[in-house]
C-alpha cells in the first residue's frame, strides 16, 4: 500500500514595519496626544473648579447660619483683632476644615505653614473682603443693599501672606478709606490693572467667589472689576456701596 506524503507546509512570510511606517505611526500618536492631553487637563481642572465651588458653597451656608445666630452679622476677619477670624467663626458650622483648601491651590503655605503666633496666620485658600470686617459699617447682612452682587470671599493668590482677608479699598484711592501707598503697592498691579491678592486665573482663566447672600460662582476679573464714580462705586463687585 502506498501512502501519499502531505505537501510540505508553506512557510509563512512575516513582514515587519518599515522605518517610514513606524515614523508615520509615531507621528499619528504624537498628534493624538497633542489633541487629547489638553482636553484631559481641561476636564481635570473643570472638576477641581467644581470641587472648589462646592467648598465655597458649604462655607457660604456656614456664613448664613452664623449670621442667623449673631444678629445678622458676618463672621469677623482677623483685622483688627488677630484672633478673630472667619475661619474660626465659621468652623463650628462646617463638617471639616478641609473645606478651606481649593484642590488647585498648591501654595507652599499648606506644606509649610507660617510660624507662630498662630492667631496671626490663617491657612486658607479663601480670603474675606475687608470691607466686611467687624470694624467697618458693612459687617452685617442688612448693611448691603444688594448682597447678591457683593463678593464676600474669593480665592487667595498662592503668593500672598497667610491672612484671611483682602483689601479692595487699597486697590484704588478710595475717599472712604485712608489711602496707603504701601498697601496699594502690595495689593495692586498697575501694569495689568488688577489685584495681586486674588488667584484670578486659577481655574482656566477664572476664579471662584462667594457673594453676600451665600451663592457662589466662577467668574473672570473683567466681569467683576469695574467702576461707576457717579454712584460712588470704585471697586466693582467687591464694593459694598452698590
Amino acid at each position: 500500500m502506498f501512502f501519499s506524503q502531505p505537501p510540505p507546509r508553506a512557510r509563512s512570510l512575516r513582514r515587519g514595519f518599515t522605518l517610514i511606517e513606524l515614523l508615520v505611526v509615531i507621528s499619528i500618536l504624537s498628534l493624538l496626544a497633542s489633541i487629547l492631553f489638553p482636553v484631559f487637563a481641561r476636564a481635570r481642572e473643570n472638576a477641581r473648579r467644581t470641587s472648589c465651588l462646592s467648598n465655597l458653597k458649604q462655607i457660604g451656608l456656614a456664613f448664613m447660619q452664623y449670621s442667623q445666630d449673631y444678629d445678622e452679622a458676618y463672621p469677623l476677619s482677623s483685622f483688627p483683632a488677630g484672633n478673630n477670624s472667619w475661619t474660626a467663626g465659621a468652623q463650628p458650622y462646617l463638617k471639616s476644615t478641609q473645606l478651606f483648601r481649593c484642590p488647585s491651590d498648591t501654595g507652599a503655605r499648606w506644606d509649610a505653614p507660617a510660624a507662630p503666633p498662630a492667631d496671626s496666620y490663617y491657612t486658607t485658600s479663601y480670603i474675606m473682603n475687608a470691607w466686611i470686617a467687624g470694624t467697618n459699617p458693612y459687617a452685617k447682612l442688612p448693611a448691603l443693599q444688594r448682597p447678591a452682587s457683593v463678593i464676600i470671599l474669593a480665592e487667595a493668590n498662592a503668593d500672598v501672606a497667610q491672612r484671611d482677608h483682602f483689601h479692595p479699598f487699597y486697590w484704588t484711592n478710595d475717599p472712604d478709606m485712608a489711602f496707603s501707598a504701601y498697601m496699594h503697592g502690595q495689593t495692586w498691579d498697575g501694569g495689568h490693572n488688577e489685584t495681586t491678592e486674588l488667584a484670578l486665573r486659577r481655574h482656566l482663566d477664572t476664579f471662584n467667589a462667594m457673594y453676600g447672600d451665600g451663592h457662589v460662582k466662577a467668574t473672570r476679573w473683567s466681569q467683576v472689576w469695574w467702576q461707576d464714580a457717579s454712584r460712588g462705586i470704585l471697586e466693582g463687585s467687591f464694593d459694598p456701596r452698590q
